[in-house]
């Protein structure tokens, strides 16, 4: 493992960030059958966002095994196998040290995004089911969002949502970018229901619905729910449309949240922008209106472009999403280099 930490210090130092951590997650076969939970439409309540104190009772000298988990990721395949990727806390300083020195010097990732294929001039229906629960709205004060009628445009074709109940973001051809508590309920267990519909409409799936074939998360959030490694990327079956959205490392600014609120007629799109600050090195805090569903909605700025936080969690007084670090931005690499189909 110090030879990998070594090898990501020549590589990061010698190129740009893109891709720098590529092959350096191996991820080993576990013992055992993943728990899931079943249905569609589970997620769409949102975690509320309160003060994070599951870890205030922790020592300092223990804060490296918390960053341990942030950067060991797991995996599950439809079937319940189970996989692990396992950082050693002696290599983490060494990750770590390397991307902030790249920080320092301007060196912020970001990866251009793609158009689609043209879409298909079908519609498919689409079901609710039969499961419902309330859904608090997080709107502050007069709701802002706006309804997106043509989710066949830039940047809209890249969004889509996941049948569990919640919002991703193609950050490759088939690659979604969501929140960690999307897949897994932060509690050991995975969420079953993680089909993706590109730029739904209502009953209009312009794409169709695609399959996953594997969901990965941090080891940090399945296992403790701890909200500063909230994220996840769901691995489709087949590339919806060829495309995908622009994302990177997150330098402040305006940004946009576009996603598939439940408290909104069922699979329509609502979009609304404003501004975005750091709250501490993991999180990012906003007042944009959301509504549960919109949980793993991409923050992004250029005008919705480029993604640069994952929503997650709200309240009467502020929302706030997962931050793409430099960190997290490198070990999303890593899980597309290793799981490229």
């Amino acid at each position: 493992m110090r030879k990998l930490a070594a090898l990501w210090l020549v590589v990061l130092s010698m190129a740009p960030i893109t891709y720098a951590a590529q092959g350096s997650f191996s991820f080993g076969r576990q013992t055992g059958r993943a728990a899931f939970i079943y249905g569609d439409n589970l997620v769409t309540n949102v975690i509320p966002e309160t003060d994070d104190d599951r870890f205030t009772a922790l020592k300092v000298e223990n804060d490296i095994q918390r960053r341990v988990a942030g950067l060991t990721a797991v995996a599950v395949t439809p079937s319940g196998n189970l996989f692990e990727s396992k950082m050693e806390s002696r290599d983490v300083a060494i990750f770590e040290s390397a991307l902030k020195n790249l920080e320092a010097i301007g060196r912020l990732a970001t990866t251009g995004g793609t158009a689609p294929t043209l879409a298909a001039r079908t519609a498919t229906g689409a079901q609710l089911g039969n499961f419902s629960i309330p859904i608090p709205e997080i709107v502050q004060g007069t709701d802002q969002r706006v309804q997106v009628t043509n989710t066949v445009a830039s940047p809209f074709w890249h969004i889509g949502r996941i049948a569990v109940g919640c919002t991703g973001t193609l950050i490759s051809p088939k690659h979604v970018l969501t929140a960690g508590h999307c897949v897994s309920n932060g509690a050991g267990t995975w969420y079953s229901s993680l089909n993706f519909t590109v730029a739904q409409n209502g009953n209009y799936q312009p794409w169709g619905t695609k399959s996953w074939s594997r969901a990965i998360t941090t080891s940090a959030w399945h296992n403790n729910a701890d909200r500063n490694y909230d994220y996840a990327m769901i691995v489709l079956s087949a590339p919806p449309h060829g495309g995908n959205s622009g994302w990177g490392v997150y330098s402040g600014g305006t940004h946009t949240i576009t996603g598939y609120p439940g408290d909104k007629p069922f699979g329509t799109m609502w979009t609304a922008s404003g501004a975005v600050s750091t709250s501490g090195s993991y999180r990012l805090c906003y007042q944009i209106d959301t509504a549960g569903g919109q949980s793993g909605s991409g923050i992004a700025d250029g005008g919705g472009v480029y993604v640069r936080g994952i929503h997650t969690t709200g309240s009467s007084t502020q929302n706030c999403g997962t931050r793409l670090t430099s960190t997290v931005y490198n070990t999303l690499q890593s899980w597309i280099s290793t799981y490229p189909n």
